[in-house]
């Protein structure tokens, strides 16, 4: 199974990194290099205007969820406030960080679109190899000197089936 045929799983890791706040937007730019996918004029020129309406997009709503989770926390520490009220903002906040997941997905599908299909293999891959360094960070177990061999060995032939590679 080559990486192309994993369009839900590409799109998933898309808008995890996309909507983990403004770190998670940063660092899926980070590990696109759309130079290296030789997009034409009128492709980067229209990849720039969707980056632009994501930021506009993400600007507009971002700033609320993070003055509604300030009010939220005030609220979890105060004995007194409201349950309905802490409620209604919990649901206000799910509701915004979902516009934003949606919103990431629709450009990305956007962007997707936009490319013929070596330049959508090279962007599967440049998100999965981003996907894979963000683990390597943040989960201890998937250092490799830390684990034994056969899971190593697993490991390699997940990522060979992953690259198109085989076994």
């Amino acid at each position: 199974m080559t990486v192309n045929k994993k369009p839900a799983l590409a799109l998933a890791c898309v808008v995890g990194l996309c909507t983990g706040g403004q770190a998670g937007a940063d660092e899926l730019r980070m590990c696109i290099n759309w130079q290296r996918l030789n997009l034409t004029p009128q492709q980067s020129q229209q990849i720039q205007v969707l980056e632009q309406q994501w930021n506009h997009d993400y600007m507009e709503i971002q700033p609320s969820i993070v003055e509604e989770q300030r009010k939220l926390t005030r609220l979890l520490s105060d004995p007194k406030s409201d349950p309905l009220e802490i409620m209604s903002l919990q649901q206000s906040i799910a509701r915004k960080r979902e516009q934003l997941r949606a919103a990431a997905t629709t450009n990305y599908l956007r962007k997707r679109q936009l490319l013929n299909e070596d330049q959508q293999h090279g962007l599967e891959c440049m998100i999965h190899q981003a996907v894979v360094e963000r683990q390597r960070a943040t989960s201890p177990a998937m250092q490799t000197d830390v684990m034994p061999d056969h899971i190593q060995s697993l490991i390699q032939r997940v990522r060979n089936i992953w690259t198109g590679g085989g076994y």
